[in-house]
């Protein structure tokens, strides 16, 4: 609706291995075990699935949900920015998401989603990042879903 009014903010490549946190909690950050300089929230899942297929997969949960659109594709294609837009007034909220690759069929992924305005989301980043991958664990167990 108020769309207009607030413009992505957050244009940068993200790095996830050298991103750090902000003290903010409008943010919520999903990574692999690994070498990464953040904490993060929550650690992703392995899934038995390629990096390809879950990218693939992970757009499409990602693109059917309201008010979602790609904002860049990283020119290797493992990594995506998404921005969605709330509600009613139209804030935009910037998702970044890597895909890793673990084998030949077999792969995770790191998501650091996050608010551009106001000193709390209230959980939403949170809430969007488990629905996303509750969705996304459900269509590998169901391919014919998506």
């Amino acid at each position: 609706m108020l769309d207009f009014l607030f413009t992505a903010v957050d244009d940068r490549v993200i790095d996830f291995e050298t991103l750090k946190l902000h003290e903010k909690p409008n943010q919520y950050l999903v990574l692999p075990e690994g070498n990464f300089s953040a904490e993060p929230h929550q650690l992703s899942p392995v899934l038995s699935i390629s990096a390809t297929e879950l990218q693939k997969q992970f757009s499409n949960i990602a693109q059917s949900q309201k008010k979602v659109e790609v904002l860049r594709t990283s020119d290797d294609g493992l990594q995506v920015d998404y921005v969605q837009r709330t509600p009613f007034m139209g804030y935009p909220d910037t998702i970044t998401v890597r895909f890793y690759p673990q084998g030949e069929d077999t792969s995770t992924l790191a998501i650091y989603s996050r608010s551009h305005y106001g000193y709390s989301d209230l959980g939403a980043n949170k809430k969007r990042i488990t629905l996303w991958l509750d969705n996304l664990k459900a269509s590998i167990k169901d391919p014919k879903k998506h």
